[in-house]
């Protein structure tokens, strides 16, 4: 009952900080009728959650690029940190999955919110997944820059510097670069991995971040993901095949 009650007051904390902020944000139910058709959706309790902005919803061949993972693509419109607290009920929290592979942070930047601000916004999201969810993983895509808001790459910098540097104090949560791949030699947005937009990831792009991701949310599934099955070769014609061994994660 301790437990329960500590992380119900470690909620609290996170979403009074969020609303006690100084700058007006956007108000969720722009995106009611999207979060709706996702969690219409059967739940798939259990497995990997991607989640965040249109970066994340664009990515239409996630199961394809993550084969053999039990991966869910629930990013939404142009999502903020801010939204995902309103909505975490109905998306995050009842899948109840065991890795959450996050992306948001650009557009409270576009948006003229301070990094301070987008921090703490950020670090609510964390702290209410963890939370809820105390045995799960969290894995933190760094914000990415376009060439529509070079203007904002000082602030993306600064952004994903406090990012790694909270990841680095929590054993629940790892922080992922998915932005160095993006830039040229002087850290400006290359634009061959980018659409016509000018700001959202191309095939290209999305295949380097794949690249760049794939393995660590493997790493990350590795520590988390149940009693599992390999199976044996087949056996030849005439032979009982052997029993199959369960191994489990260390």
């Amino acid at each position: 009952m301790t437990g329960l009650l500590m992380r119900a007051l470690g909620v609290a904390l996170v979403l009074a900080s969020a609303a006690a902020a100084q700058h007006p944000r956007a108000d969720p139910q722009r995106f009611a009728m999207e979060v709706a058709a996702l969690a219409a959706k059967p739940a798939e309790p259990g497995g990997i959650v991607f989640t965040g902005s249109s970066s994340m919803r664009k990515w239409t061949t996630l199961r394809r690029d993550f084969p053999g993972l039990p991966v869910q693509n629930l990013g939404f419109g142009g999502s903020t940190a801010n939204d995902i607290l309103a909505h975490f009920d109905a998306l995050i929290g009842r899948q109840q999955p065991k890795l959450v592979v996050l992306y948001i942070g650009s557009n409270e930047l576009a948006a003229g919110l301070p990094v301070e601000e987008a921090f703490d916004d950020y670090q609510a999201v964390l702290e209410l997944i963890h939370a809820q969810l105390p045995e799960a993983r969290v894995i933190i895509n760094s914000v990415k820059i376009a060439p529509s808001r070079t203007p904002q790459i000082p602030q993306v910098n600064e952004l994903n510097r406090r990012l790694r540097k909270f990841a680095s104090i929590k054993r629940w949560a790892r922080y992922v670069d998915a932005t160095s791949y993006l830039e040229d030699p002087n850290g400006q947005p290359l634009p061959g991995y980018f659409m016509a937009d000018e700001l959202h990831l191309n095939a290209a792009g999305y295949a380097a971040w794949r690249a760049t991701l794939e393995p660590l949310v493997r790493e990350e599934w590795a520590k988390v993901s149940p009693v599992f099955i390999t199976p044996d070769p087949p056996a030849p014609e005439n032979q009982e095949p052997r029993p199959r061994r369960t191994f489990r994660r260390r």
